[in-house]
């Protein structure tokens, strides 16, 4: 799972595995729902948190360019 911020400019997309885990799921729910301080995130993000190859931050990229 990717979770891009809707200021892509100023914040880097959360790369996240495992997202099809229960816990995880609810743990991005609630971090997403949370409007007062949405740069907190929970530790079962922070856990399954992982950095993406060139490869995939590309397509990537080219998803989120293609969708504007």
């Amino acid at each position: 799972m990717v979770i891009i911020p809707v200021d892509s400019d100023a914040d880097e997309p959360v790369w996240i595995g495992g997202a099809n885990v229960d816990e995880t799921t609810a743990d991005v729910v609630t971090w997403l729902s949370d409007d007062t301080n949405p740069a907190r995130r929970p530790a079962l993000v922070d856990i399954r948190q992982f950095s993406p190859t060139r490869l995939n931050r590309h397509e990537l990229e080219e998803e989120v360019e293609r969708g504007r």
